[in-house]
């Protein structure tokens, strides 16, 4: 199945789950959305919070466990493991490639280890051409060691990331992540990508505050 290019030159606002997310992030998130100002592609539970028009989550573990809150749901769901094509109704399957970069091809999109770095190369595919990241916190803040934190690491744990311990750098980085996002160059596409969270990790794109960023786009 191909991704639809549903939103072209439009605003995507890219949402992670990062606790850098504040009540005032996901005010301004939804607003932007309801006045038409920006569309909203959550990844994982960021969908719990944000109005979304697009999610995506990469494992089968989520799908399996999640699906009963998410059937039905009114936004277009995707995830790039074959296993789950054709298993629950309204969730699409895109395949994933492992390449540098963005996919420019509507039929696959590059892998790169996460959902966040998909879901970017989805909004890209779905037409957009501003992309705004909130919620890309990209380190664990207060690494004691690989499985102690002093913060927490998401907005909220569940029984998936209890179990999911990616390594970090000494401060926390997730160096990995952001190693294949640094392969993203976005002028190579037309496109602008932006971080719009605060204290981030990942510094190679545009850094702006959000509200200036929704101004600027």
């Amino acid at each position: 199945m191909n991704l639809p290019r549903r939103f072209p030159g439009e605003t995507a606002i890219v949402c992670g789950t990062g606790p850098s997310i504040t009540p005032q992030t996901i005010e301004t998130v939804n607003a932007a959305r309801k006045y038409g100002i920006a569309r909203v592609f959550c990844s994982n539970r960021a969908h719990e919070i944000f109005d979304c028009d697009v999610m995506h989550a990469c494992n089968y573990q989520f799908w399996d466990h999640f699906w009963p809150e998410l059937e039905g749901k009114p936004f277009d769901m995707w995830t790039t493991r074959p296993e789950l094509e054709g298993k629950y109704p309204g969730l699409n399957y895109i395949e994933e490639r492992w390449e540098d970069g963005l996919s420019r091809d509507p039929s696959y999109i590059c892998a790169h280890h996460g959902t966040g770095p998909q879901l970017v190369n989805i909004a890209y595919l779905y037409g957009c051409t501003t992309l705004l990241l909130v919620g890309w916190d990209m380190r664990f803040h207060g690494k004691v060691d690989r499985r102690t934190y002093k913060q927490r690491r998401y907005l909220g744990e569940d029984p998936l990331t209890k179990n999911h311990w990616p390594m970090t750098g000494p401060n926390g980085e997730l160096s990995g992540l952001i190693k294949e996002m640094e392969t993203i160059h976005p002028a190579d596409y037309g496109i602008r990508i932006i971080n719009c969270t605060p204290g981030s990790a990942m510094t190679h794109f545009e850094m702006m505050d959000l509200t200036d960023a929704i101004a600027s786009s």
